[in-house]
């Protein structure tokens, strides 16, 4: 996996910011775009996105259709990327 390959887009971008600065935190849909200021279609491509990389576990709670996005950090590129970012934080 490549940088280009994450950061593809400044939203993908601010996305990551946000998941990987509150790790284990559940964000509702709605949350995540009202927090990061784009629209439904932009977060579905951003969401979908991280989610084929392996970097965000999408759960739909209660078959509601609502979803919900946390930083997947069990999977190997997750551990790897959330090791940089707070290796970057400290600097």
């Amino acid at each position: 996996m490549r940088l280009q390959d994450v950061f593809k887009t400044p939203t993908v971008a601010k996305a990551l910011d946000l998941l990987l600065t509150n790790p284990g935190l559940c964000f509702m849909q709605g949350d995540l775009k009202r927090r990061l200021n784009v629209d439904k279609a932009t977060l579905r491509v951003t969401i979908t996105r991280l989610q084929r990389l392996g970097l965000v576990a999408v759960d739909v709670p209660g078959g509601i259709g609502i979803k919900a996005i946390e930083f997947n950090d069990e999977t190997k590129q997750g551990k790897a990327l959330l090791k940089l970012h707070r290796t970057l934080r400290k600097i």
